[in-house]
């Protein structure tokens, strides 16, 4: 591997460690639990939501950095960043397109949080509602998936991040038509609601299964 490679897996490895601290933070401290309203989160619990965001894009901007030469200053926030970016590093973006629109909306957010403090047009904070957990998780999905890519792109992925790459993949697909059942529910009758639930709660199982490696992501075709 090279020394930019070992770079690369040492820093994304470390952001997301970091990343994990958070999440298991939240998930395990009771007065760190969301309110009683459905998905909303404030105070102490809202603001550790915005650094991960924070540490999120982070973690996206150094691993694209790292195979820039002499990678400028400015930020990376649209569609033309990511692609004169990868063009410059000589990476073909096209493989990377698809990633687009949620990596471009978490820059979004980053820079709201990081320049506007996520305050609304009107000066009151962005409320952190259910639409926002559903985002993070995707933009999870998209930095970790934009990672593998990279690592496929520079030929130094091995079966394992192949593997990782392509569920992270159906794991994204999963979640859009877990937002749309989601969407959906409230026009659900009373009486479909049951099974509409349990529809839901499948969703949210086939993505856990998916993202979950066998022992055979890691061995060869040959045993």
């Amino acid at each position: 591997m090279t020394e930019r490679g070992y770079l690369l897996e040492k820093r994304f490895r470390m952001n997301m460690n970091r990343i994990s601290g958070l999440v298991t933070l939240l998930c395990s401290n009771d007065a760190l639990k969301p309110t009683p309203v459905l998905g909303h989160s404030a105070g102490p619990r809202a603001e550790i939501l915005r650094s991960i965001v924070v540490f999120l894009h982070a973690t996206f901007e150094v691993a694209l950095r790292n195979y820039i030469p002499k990678p400028s200053s400015g930020g990376l926030y649209s569609r033309y960043d990511f692609d004169k970016a990868l063009k410059k590093a000589g990476i073909d973006p096209a493989p990377f397109r698809s990633l687009y629109p949620p990596l471009t909306q978490m820059a979004k957010r980053r820079k709201q949080i990081v320049h506007e403090a996520d305050l609304e047009a009107g000066g009151e904070p962005h409320e952190w509602s259910i639409a926002d957990d559903w985002q993070l998780i995707m933009w999870l999905l998209a930095v970790s998936a934009f990672y593998y890519q990279l690592r496929i792109s520079l030929g130094l992925s091995d079966r394992v991040e192949n593997a990782m790459f392509d569920r992270l993949r159906i794991a994204m697909t999963s979640h859009v038509t877990f937002g749309n059942q989601l969407l959906a529910f409230p026009a659900v009758p009373e009486d479909l609601r049951v099974q509409a639930l349990q529809e839901v709660v499948s969703t949210l199982e086939g993505i856990v299964a998916t993202l979950h490696l066998t022992p055979g992501d890691f061995t060869t075709d040959n045993g």
